[in-house]
């Protein structure tokens, strides 16, 4: 029996219908062959298990770009809400470098940090809903490093902080991040106006405070008390105030925190006169503001002079007239001495001095002419 094979068969009716259409039988002719293969599918991005480090590779953009455009991503998968901490160490040859990360979910980002952990380890606490996470993370500065990653169940924040009693200093623990845990406000209500100094220390860390009242940030400060200590020191009227308190690089520490009426005198607008070549030493107060600030009245005629303010600590100076600051100077005499030369018409100037960081200290001040 002679064998025909099924494209023969059908070789005639086909051809005359080539025209209007492709061929309808598979494997009769090469239009197979050259469909284009199916794409790869991409591999899934590499997941994060509660608990369990991974280590990734981030490779420095090409051409210097934006380090964050090649962040390399993960997944976290949250099955029961709580509160959760995510950590990231970036480092090359045994040397710490600065990981970043952001966490987002359904393409909208909830949080990022750069120096929150330990070092310059970025750190994510915050309690999360079930659902599926991306963990971003990349190098500040660009630089080709491995970067190891832990996402693990966290200790929830700190219970709300209680009011401050006037005289008393609250214990107020402090959550790592840059979140509202991690920045607790203690109410604060003064009934009697007058002069007020607040302190925040933190041991091995770095407290800053403000005073903030109706969501206004009224003073902030950093390093005006002893050592790294904030310190703040003003006039406040009968209100409600709020004492924000936080850690510097956003790690989680203990803060202590005391409000109390301050018994040193305020520096009146003006402390004095200052004579024309004649040196004047003044105590400048600790403390923002006018609170830490000195102002000496100087009479001049017309003609160039130079002023210097000296302190063994970091002197800070301004020539103001008719509360304009006309000039202001840091560090331009000797060392951390700061010094203005300038022409001045006849009248009268206030030379204001006070402390970089300021800390209460001696300041000795000159002005004459050149």
């Amino acid at each position: 029996m002679k064998i025909v094979d099924r494209c023969s068969l059908f070789a005639a009716p086909l051809l005359a219908a080539s025209l209007l259409a492709a061929p309808l039988l598979p494997g009769c002719g090469s239009d197979d062959e050259a469909a284009p293969a199916p794409a790869p599918t991409p591999p899934p991005p590499p997941t994060l298990t509660l608990g369990s480090p991974n280590t990734v590779r981030f490779a420095n953009v090409a051409g210097g770009g934006n380090a964050e455009s090649g962040a390399v991503r993960l997944q976290l998968a949250i099955a029961q809400p709580g509160f959760y901490q995510c950590d990231a160490h970036a480092e090359e040859g045994g040397a710490a470098l600065d990981g970043q990360m952001a966490l987002s979910l359904g393409g909208a980002e909830l949080a990022r940090d750069s120096d929150s952990g330990d070092g310059f380890d970025s750190r994510i606490a915050r309690q999360l809903a079930p659902g599926t996470y991306e963990v971003r993370v990349w190098e500040w500065q660009n630089r080709a490093s491995s970067i190891r990653v832990t996402c693990s169940v966290g200790a929830p924040p700190p219970a709300p902080v209680s009011a401050l009693t006037l005289g008393a200093p609250s214990v107020v623990a402090i959550a790592a991040g840059q979140g509202a845990g991690s920045q607790p406000e203690l109410p604060l209500t003064i009934a009697v106006a007058g002069n007020y100094r607040c302190d925040a220390s933190a041991a091995g860390r770095d407290a800053q405070m403000a005073i903030v009242q109706n969501g206004q940030v009224v003073q902030q400060d950093s390093d005006s008390g002893e050592g790294t200590d904030a310190r703040i020191v003003r006039q406040l009227t009968p209100g409600l105030y709020h004492v924000r308190v936080w850690e510097w690089m956003h790690r989680d520490t203990s803060i202590t925190v005391r409000c109390a009426p301050d018994l040193a005198p305020v520096p009146a607008a003006a402390n004095g006169t200052l004579a024309l070549g004649t040196p004047a030493t003044v105590q400048v107060a600790a403390g923002e503001g006018p609170i830490g600030q000195v102002n000496l009245t100087l009479t001049v005629p017309a003609g160039r002079y130079q002023c210097d303010a000296q302190s063994g600590l970091d002197a800070q100076l301004a020539i103001v007239q008719n509360g304009v600051v006309l000039q202001q100077d840091s560090d331009s005499g000797e060392g951390t001495d700061a010094r203005i030369t300038r022409d001045l018409a006849a009248g009268v100037y206030q030379v204001r001095v006070w402390e970089w960081l300021h800390r209460a200290t001696p300041i000795t001040v000159r002005c004459a002419p050149q």
